[in-house]
């Protein structure tokens, strides 16, 4: 029974995380949920349907989840939730249950089938244990004259998420009609809104519409028995979302793909392949450069359990077959744009949408094809929202950044896409004219590794600009936001440059919150926050970031074209944020 209390003992969960990029919390081993998570679920569900479904007689809302074990019991306390707000709207509410599916496919399931609304139930590379939700923008109802600020599949923009999380604390205050809408909710009315199951005809439309988009944006018609003339790529679903879908997607065009660890439900490593295996002491994608070695593969991606995000991989035994995370974006950026060019279509002017956390190399390969480059606050519904309104004005907006996972946004998606990472791969690997063209823009920009020949992958990728970048996890005390980079700033003007003055002309603070940089923060206090530094060498930073999915983490980037000054920026990192982070202050 959902209480007044459980609802206030969800909104106090230290490990709960409600920001513009979902909701996160520990929904423990499954497959049920706390009482408290269930009562916050329902919460959400409730307020989310209210905001989408207002002046609406009768509507639909999408429902996805990947295979972590409490991704049911979320997907059906959610439902409920979006039934209680139905019902006060005076609604009628069908929920089409795409069951285990994959963001991007849900992203462009919502764009095929126009529903209010939709869910996608995940906690991306988050442990098993973790679960969460992130709510997709719908289509507008007809009549509306009001805007999206984001397009209609992408995640709510942080304003409109907002609001939704605004609703919700309101509604732990008041949680009267709520709680009366949702004991009004019998199973019998539930069971006939949620189905039984996939919608397997709505999936299918859904797939369908992914594949055409994807052929749309690499100009390749997909065809179920088309030559494997491609790869081999070895794909590491590990258990999530991936498995399955990502090989028969591959295979659409062309590509020959062999699956590891790809047994739904049940993952073979850690879900974050980005990190350090605890039982080995190595890093987590060896294994897959070990499967691609193994199997005679061109590369391996390795996916997190929602499919968004794709790590990188040549064939090795070691860490050097290991591509970056920003290697990985700089090279899609580089392959993307060398692609739109060769294709000869002007759709206006170019332009590259990157985050603030994303390295300066990204911005340099966007710049050798004549690409304005436009920064936004990390976070993929920024990136997107920012490519959406640029492409408004007529600007052309082949790729986006997300930030510091290099997760990148081809085309005309709205969110990262790890299957288009190894689609982008597998046609450079095998495509000559793309090598060849890449080459032409490294001689044009007077790039000493133009006059490398470039045959094959591994040398289109050794041919991309590389930084001096390197990511430190910490995790951060209970200090404000503000207050923490209010300290940095101090402590850098009035200890830190004076270290490092000598290595550089000048420095300056930079701020971005939301689709823009600002002159001086304002109420979001939780963005971005960068210190820049010019030299002859180029443009360097130092950023500082708590994270919006991860309770109480904070994440410092050093990133420089100059390698020479890389560990001095290394140390003033840590020491600006260490300072930052004491009791006492700086």
């Amino acid at each position: 029974m959902i209480t007044r209390d459980s609802i206030k003992r969800a909104a106090k969960n230290p490990g709960l995380v409600q920001s513009f990029s979902g909701v996160r919390a520990k929904f423990g081993q499954g497959p049920e949920i706390p009482d408290d998570l269930e009562a916050l679920a329902l919460a959400y569900g409730f307020c989310y349907a209210k905001n989408v479904l207002q002046g609406r007689q009768e509507a639909e809302i999408l429902i996805g989840r990947d295979p972590r074990p409490t991704g049911e019991s979320l997907a059906e306390a959610l439902a409920r939730g979006f039934l209680a707000g139905a019902a006060v709207q005076n609604c009628r509410l069908k929920i089409v249950n795409l069951d285990i599916i994959t963001t991007p496919l849900i992203e462009t399931a919502v764009r095929t089938l126009q529903p209010a609304g939709g869910v996608m139930i995940t906690a991306s590379h988050n442990p098993l244990t973790d679960n969460g939700f992130k709510f997709i923008t719908g289509y507008s109802k007809p009549g509306d004259s009001d805007k999206q600020d984001a397009p209609p599949g992408a995640l709510l923009s942080a304003s409109r998420m907002g609001k939704i999380v605004s609703d919700v604390r309101e509604l732990i205050e008041s949680p009267e009609e709520f709680i009366s809408a949702v004991e009004r909710i019998d199973d019998g009315s539930f069971a006939h809104a949620f189905g039984n199951g996939e919608d397997h005809e709505r999936r299918i439309k859904a797939e369908r519409a992914y594949l055409d988009a994807i052929g749309e944006d690499w100009g390749i018609k997909p065809h179920c028995l088309k030559p494997l003339v491609f790869g081999p790529v070895v794909l590491d679903p590990n258990g999530g979302a991936a498995c399955g879908i990502g090989a028969r997607v591959l295979e659409h065009f062309g590509v020959r793909a062999i699956e590891v660890n790809a047994e739904l439900g049940y993952p073979e490593h850690g879900i974050d392949t980005d990190n350090i295996d605890p039982a080995s002491g190595k890093h987590m994608l060896i294994r897959t450069a070990r499967a691609a070695l193994r199997n005679g593969a061109r590369f391996g991606i390795a996916f997190d359990y929602d499919a968004d995000r794709g790590n990188m991989v040549l064939p090795g035994l070691d860490e050097s077959a290991i591509i970056p995370p920003q290697k990985v974006a700089t090279t899609n950026i580089a392959l993307a744009l060398t692609h739109r060019e060769t294709l000869g279509e002007k759709r206006g002017k170019l332009a590259v949408v990157i985050s603030d956390s994303t390295s300066g190399a990204s911005a340099e390969v966007a710049r050798m094809f004549g690409a304005e480059v436009f920064i936004v606050e990390t976070g993929e519904i920024n990136v997107v929202t920012k490519m959406h309104q640029l492409r408004a004005e007529g600007y052309d907006v082949p790729i986006g950044v997300e930030g510091a996972n290099g997760g990148s946004i081809f085309g005309a998606s709205t969110c990262r896409d790890g299957l288009q990472t190894a689609i982008c791969a597998a046609l450079a690997d095998e495509n000559p004219e793309l090598a060849d063209h890449w080459q032409k823009v490294l001689c044009r920009n007077n790039n000493s590794a133009g006059t490398c020949e470039l045959r094959r992958l591994p040398d289109i990728v050794a041919a991309v600009p590389t930084y001096f970048n390197r990511v430190f996890r910490f995790e951060g005390p209970d200090i404000s936001h503000s207050e923490i980079k209010s300290r940095m700033e101090e402590h850098f003007k009035h200890g830190i440059w004076q270290k490092i003055s000598n290595k550089f002309d000048s420095y300056e603070f930079e701020d971005y919150e939301g689709t823009s940089r600002v002159k001086s923060r304002t109420g979001d206090e939780s963005g971005g926050w960068r210190v820049a530094f010019y030299s002859k060498a180029g443009k360097s930073f130092i950023f500082a970031r708590g994270s919006r999915t991860e309770a109480g983490i904070w994440r410092v980037i050093i990133d420089t074209p100059d390698a020479s000054v890389g560990d001095a920026l290394v140390e003033a990192g840590k020491a600006i944020y260490e300072a930052a982070t004491k009791e006492s202050g700086c």
